[in-house]
Order: C-alpha cells, then structure tokens, then sequence
C-alpha cells in the first residue's frame, strides 16, 4: 500500500471510530460491543491487515507476528482479562489492577509489586454487568486504598483500610440526577485522604458535561463542579493534582466541530482558569476515540495529545510552568502515529511518553523521553502487533525502572513490560517542533 493510499486509510478509520464512538456515547454497553465490532469490521481490524503465508501454508495475521521486544513481567492477570490500570500505593509501590471474566462475571482486581514479586491478588468488586472503561484502584496520601469503576452508566467509590481484604460498601458520589457516560472516569488523590473524581456527564440531552466531585476520606461527597458544559463525548480525561490544585486534560468541542485538547485548572471550590493548550484546529465530525494525557510535578505542567487536524496522525507534547497560563510550542513526538497517549513527569522536568504508532502496516507501542527543548530522546518499541479498536495504555514509573501496560486482544490478556528508565534517557535527541 502507497503511503498516500496509508493516510487515506486512517484518516477514514478516525473518522469511523469518531461516529461510532460518538453513536456509542447514548448506547447500552451492549450497543457499545456491537459498535466494536462493527468499527473491527468496516476498518479491517489490525489483527487481519496484511495477511501473508505461514511456513504451513495457513493464512499470517499481526496477531501471528506480535512481539514484545523488552522485558515482560509475568503478571496475575489471566487470560481474558482486560481494562488495566496502573497507579502506585504507600512507598511508591506499583499497583496493577485489572477487570477479569469468571463465566457470567466481572471481577475488578488489584495487586502490588513487592521486591519478590506479586501481592496475592485481591478482589474489589464482582459484577453480573460489564464493568465499563478501565476502573481504578490507587493508594491515597493517609495509607489506604480507594477504588472507583463505572458500572450501568453509574459511577462508584469504595476504600479499604487493611491492604485490599475487606471494601466499603460502594457508594455514588454525586446526586440522583448525574447520567455517567461509560468508561469515562478520571480520578486523583488529594492530601488528607480526599479523593477527586471527574466523569462525563450526559443528563443535559445534546450535550456532553465534564464534571467533578471531591469525596473525603470518610467518603462525604462535596458539590458536584462544572469544569466544562459541552465536550467531545468519547475521548477520555486525564487528571492529575499538586497539593489541592488540579489540572485536567480533555478533547473539547468548539463552534464548527473542532475537537482540540483543551486543560482545565480546578479546585475543590470550582474551576479557575480553562483554555486550548494548542490550536491544531482538528475538524471532525465525529469523536476521535483519542484523548490527552497529563501530568504535573516539581512547579511544571506538560499536556500530550494525539492530532490529525492535517490528515496526518501526530503525537505531540506541551510544557508549562505549573503556575502560568500559557504553553510553549508542542512538541511533535510521532508523525506518524494512531495516538493513545500516556504521559508522566520524571525528576529532571523531562516527560516520559507512551504511545501507539506505526511501523508500515503494523501497529507498534512506543516509549520516549521529550525534553523542554524540543529534544525526543530513546525512542523505545516496547510491543509490535495486534491492538484492540479503542486501546488504552498504562505507564508508571516505579525507582529507575518504567512500567508499560497494554491489552493484548489475540489471546486477550493484560500484559506488562518493564523498562530500565536509564535506557530511554540516555539515548541521543533531535530537536522536532510542531507549529
């Protein structure tokens, strides 16, 4: 396939995800399967592009050819499982925690990394319904857990005080009159134990709310807050705190269907300040399925997010100063990218970078390091192969080591690769701006 011919092909499969995503946006969670499949279906899924002859004269596919090319850490997480996150609990230890199938029901579980391998794993919640987006489980700033997870369009907290053995009762954090959308939850600790949740919120028909609620550590909810009235429904959140500010990063939906990335200062008291980060000026009628990543440490901001305003996909990364308004000129990452970003701040003020990309015709999960400067640094293929049609990326760093986690969809299971950071960080870098 020509390169031009490539760009066609992708451009058209964003716009398909973007209809169907947006379509899904007011559908069941089974209407939502079916839009999968569909969406698999009219694109021609990554695991059946570029079918090529085995050794025994069987048909080749991606998922044939898939290759995790660093080290993989075996994990609990079985076969068939999926919706992973990654978070960290008391002492920096890294949290793992998945949604996995038993016959009828899904089970959200968790366990953490020791120095001689995994905690037994523990169960949150069992659920007869499909258990939407990837629910999360975190340490909190006073030692214990929480958890929270979309479950029939309703959103749900829960804490445990001993290490995951025994939750709370789970309770909805907001009032009777919030409509959830499915699988969009973003979540942040806060000190004293306070927990901020933000969630898309579909009770005002024709438009699409981003809302936020802060929950106390003996889990009162506060007033529910507006960050924005009307969003692109289907790409995800992001949040991250510093003491009590919060920052969070969403795809916003402006006058003439432009969906750029937009950053939202807030607090418990409400919003301060929101803005476009960049004006790509993407116009699309339909959601992308694609959104930002942020991160805030040390007095700095940085904003990653995935474009195709020029009918090229592109991962891009912002900086700021935590405490100003304005971001200096992304930085182009990938220019040839399907986005799915996950991003983080390291000690030196550098961000660590995670995405999708493409190597030709296949799919590949990548690592960088981006500098203040406009330098990309180490860039590392951390997974070659078969991703599902609206993947999410997990990625912590945990001492001097980075964990990359992602669904493998042929067999469908969690996987998780673990990264010596000083390799990414020590690779040479070349400046590349996006205007």
């Amino acid at each position: 396939m020509s390169t031009r011919a490539c760009v066609r092909t992708h451009v058209s499969r964003w716009i398909l995800l973007g209809v169907l995503g947006c379509w899904a946006a007011l559908a069941s969670a089974a209407d939502v399967r079916a839009a999968e499949v569909a969406t698999s279906a009219a694109t021609g899924s990554q695991q059946h592009h570029h079918q090529s002859q085995t050794a025994d004269g069987r048909s080749e596919t991606l998922a044939d050819r898939s290759e995790v090319l660093v080290p993989e850490v075996a994990t609990p997480a079985p076969l068939g499982s999926s919706q992973h996150h990654l978070s960290h609990a008391a002492g920096g230890r890294l949290i793992f925690s998945w949604v996995e199938e038993a016959g009828k029901l899904r089970r959200l579980r968790f366990a953490v990394r020791e120095e001689d391998g995994w905690s037994t794993p523990r169960t949150v919640v069992t659920s007869h319904d499909n258990l939407a987006g990837a629910p999360v489980v975190l340490g909190m700033s006073d030692g214990t857990l929480a958890a929270a997870w979309i479950e029939q369009a309703e959103l749900y907290v829960s804490r445990s005080a001993d290490g995951g053995k025994t939750w709370s009762e789970p309770a909805q954090p907001y009032s009777d009159v919030a409509k959830a959308y499915e699988g969009q939850l973003s979540v942040a600790p806060l000190p004293g134990g306070r927990l901020a949740l933000v969630w898309k919120d579909q009770r005002d028909k024709g438009s699409m709310q981003l809302r936020a609620v802060v929950v106390d550590a003996k889990r009162k909810s506060g007033s529910e807050i507006v960050l924005d009235q009307h969003i692109c429904a289907c790409c995800a959140a992001d949040t991250v705190a510093q003491g009590n500010t919060l920052w969070t990063a969403y795809r916003d939906l402006l006058e003439g269907n432009v969906r750029d990335t937009a950053l939202v200062r807030w607090s418990p008291a409400g919003p301060s300040r929101s803005g476009i980060v960049h004006g790509d000026h993407w116009v699309l009628d339909g959601c992308p399925v694609n959104g930002p990543a942020t991160d805030s440490r040390a007095g700095w901001l940085i904003v990653s997010w995935f474009t195709a305003a020029d009918g090229v996909g592109r991962v891009l990364t912002a900086f700021s100063p935590a405490r100003e308004r304005d971001f200096g000129k992304p930085i182009e990452v990938d220019g040839d990218a399907n986005g799915y970003v996950e991003a983080l701040l390291l000690e030196d003020g550098s961000a660590l970078v995670a995405w999708i990309g493409r190597a030709g015709p296949v799919a590949e999960l990548l690592v960088a390091q981006v500098r203040e400067d406009g330098t990309v640094h180490g860039r590392t293929t951390v997974y070659r192969g078969a991703f599902s049609p609206w993947p999410t990326l997990g990625l912590a760093a945990v001492g001097d080591s980075v964990y990359v986690a992602w669904t493998d969809p042929a067999p469908k299971r969690v996987r998780l690769a673990k990264v010596p950071l000083a390799s990414i960080t020590a690779g040479p870098g070349a400046p590349a701006e996006a205007e």
